[in-house]
C-alpha cells in the first residue's frame, strides 16, 4: 500500500518509540543473521498490532530518539526486496512491507520500513533465529506497552489479538457487502443541551487566540492562509478516573494510521501536553527548539481534551506548507488547493479518536456529537497533492467557511466509518463546483487510510 513520503517525513518530526512506531539502529541486513532475526521480531510484532513504522538508524537516548552511530556508506543494505525477503522467510503468513528512505528536518536520509495490518489470522515466526535467539519458532509476538515486542503473556494480550482478527475479517465482510448495496447510517438523536459543545468550541478558539497573540503575522503557527478544526462531545456515564490517569487515557486514544496523528500526545519539553482549566492542552505552534517563522501550519496543532468528554482541535492545511503540483505543472502557492483525499483521512482518524477516547473514559453505550469546521475556503481548487486521482481543473471554491456536523452511535463508528463520513463531507466537497463526492472514493481512501 502505497503511503505519500510527505506522510512518511512526518514521522521523522519529532521520532517517539509507541507501539506502532519503532526504531532501530543501523543493523547489518547483509551480513548478520541475528540482525535480520531482529528486524523480523519487530515486524512480526507490528503485523500482529495492527501495522506500523520501523526507522532503522535511530536509537532512544536520556534527551530522545537521536541517530544511531555506525551509520554505513551507502544505505543499498536496506533495499525493499532484501527486507521482504526476510519477511518471507521468517513470517506465516508472508506479507509484503515497502521501504523508503526518507530525510529528517536536518536533510539526513533513513530507511523507514511500512508494515501492513489487516491481517484475518495471527502472523506466527515460521522460523526460529540463530542459535534459537531473538525469534523462536511458531511463536506470535505483539506489541506491548513500553514499548517492546513479546509473545501473549496474558488471556488479555491474547483476546486482543484474537479481537483484531475478528475484526479484519468482518471489515472484510463489510467491503464486500459495500460493493453490493451502500447502506446508511442513522443518526443518534440530538444532545438535550447543544449549546454546551458550541461553548467550548467558543472557549478553545478564545485560548488559541491568546497563544497566538504575541507570534509575528503570517507565520506558520498563526494558520494564516486558512484552518480546520474538529470538535466533539461524548455523551453517556463516565467512569471515575483519578487526574493523574487521565494523560494515559488520551496517550491510549491516538489513533495513528497516517504518520500525524490528531490529538498526539508529544513527550519532548516544550511542546509535551499540560493540565489548564481542568481540561489537558497541547500547542505544537509554541515549539521554542524550533523559530515561529520555520514552523508550517500542518504541524502546528492546537488541542485540548476534557475529562467530561469534549475534545477540540485545530490544524492548518497540509496543503499550504509543501510543493502542491498538478498535472505535471509547477507547484502552486498556499491557499490556492484543497486536497481531494485528507478530508476523509483526517476525518476518519479524528473520529475513530473519539471512538477510543470514548472506550477509556466511559461505561457503556455513548453517542457523540461531531463538529468540523473548515475556514480560509475561498479561491483553493480541488486537487490531488499526491497526483494518485483525476482532479478536473476549474473546481474552485467561492466560499470560505463551513461547519458540517453529525450525532452518531460511537459502537456504529468502527464498522460503519465510510457511511458516517460520505455525507458529513459531500456538502464540503460540493462547494468547489458542486463537486459530488463519489462513495468508493471514500471506501477505498479510507481503507488506505486503515492500512497505513
Amino acid at each position: 500500500m502505497e503511503i505519500s513520503r510527505e506522510r512518511l517525513r512526518d514521522l521523522l518530526v519529532a521520532p517517539r518509540e509507541d507501539l506502532d512506531f519503532e526504531v532501530k539502529n543501523w543493523l547489518n541486513l547483509q551480513g548478520s543473521n541475528d540482525d535480520k532475526a531482529t528486524l523480523a521480531k519487530a515486524i512480526l510484532a507490528l503485523a500482529n498490532h495492527g501495522g506500523g513504522f520501523i526507522v532503522l538508524g535511530l536509537t532512544e537516548a536520556d534527551d530522545g530518539v537521536r541517530e544511531a552511530e555506525g551509520r554505513p556508506a551507502t544505505l543499498d543494505g536496506y533495499n525493499q526486496d532484501l527486507i521482504n525477503g526476510i519477511v518471507q522467510y521468517y513470517c506465516d503468513p508472508p506479507f509484503h512491507c515497502a521501504v523508503h528512505i526518507i530525510p529528517n528536518p536536518a536533510g539526513a536520509m533513513f530507511p523507514i520500513v511500512v508494515v501492513p495490518g489487516g491481517h484475518r489470522v495471527p502472523v506466527r515466526a515460521r522460523r526460529a533465529g540463530p542459535n534459537g535467539n531473538t525469534i523462536q519458532n511458531n511463536a506470535i509476538y505483539v506489541r506491548k506497552p513500553g514499548p517492546r515486542s513479546e509473545m501473549p503473556q496474558s488471556a488479555q494480550d491474547w483476546d486482543d489479538l484474537l479481537a483484531r482478527c475478528l475484526r479484519n475479517r468482518r471489515d472484510e465482510m463489510f467491503d464486500q457487502i459495500r460493493d453490493l448495496i451502500t447502506g446508511a447510517v442513522p443518526q443518534a438523536e440530538l444532545p438535550p443541551e447543544p449549546a454546551r459543545i458550541d461553548e467550548w468550541i467558543k472557549t478553545c478558539r478564545q485560548r488559541w487566540t491568546e497563544l497566538t497573540r504575541p507570534l509575528p503575522e503570517n507565520v506558520g503557527p498563526r494558520m494564516p492562509h486558512g484552518r480546520y478544526c474538529f470538535a466533539y462531545e461524548i455523551s453517556g456515564e463516565r467512569r471515575q478516573i483519578a487526574p493523574a490517569q487521565f494523560p494515559e487515557a488520551l496517550r491510549r486514544s491516538v489513533v495513528r494510521h497516517t504518520g500525524w496523528p490528531p490529538f498526539w500526545f508529544p513527550t519532548r519539553a516544550g511542546i509535551e501536553p499540560y493540565p489548564i482549566d481542568g481540561a489537558v492542552e497541547c500547542w505544537l505552534g509554541g515549539d521554542q527548539q524550533t523559530p515561529p517563522e520555520q514552523r508550517d501550519a500542518a504541524h502546528s496543532d492546537f488541542w485540548r481534551v476534557h475529562p467530561d468528554g469534549l475534545a477540540f482541535l485545530l490544524r492548518g492545511y497540509q496543503e499550504d506548507g509543501m510543493e502542491v503540483q498538478r498535472n505535471g505543472r509547477a507547484p502552486v502557492p498556499p491557499a490556492s488547493a484543497f486536497d481531494i483525499t485528507l478530508p476523509v483521512w483526517r476525518t476518519g482518524e479524528a473520529l475513530l479518536h473519539a471512538r477510543n477516547l470514548a472506550d477509556n473514559l466511559f461505561e457503556g453505550p455513548t453517542t457523540i456529537r461531531f463538529v468540523a469546521t473548515y475556514e480560509g475556503l475561498a479561491g483553493r481548487s480541488l486537487a490531488s497533492i499526491d497526483n494518485r486521482r483525476d482532479v478536473w481543473e476549474g473546481r474552485r471554491s467561492h466560499q470560505d467557511n463551513i461547519t458540517l456536523e453529525t450525532n452518531i452511535d460511537t459502537q456504529a463508528i468502527d464498522p460503519n466509518l465510510p457511511e458516517i463520513i460520505h455525507p458529513l463531507l459531500s456538502p464540503l466537497y460540493a462547494l468547489f463546483n458542486f463537486f459530488e463526492l463519489p462513495s468508493k472514493l471514500v471506501v477505498d481512501e479510507l481503507a488506505r487510510m486503515r492500512t497505513g
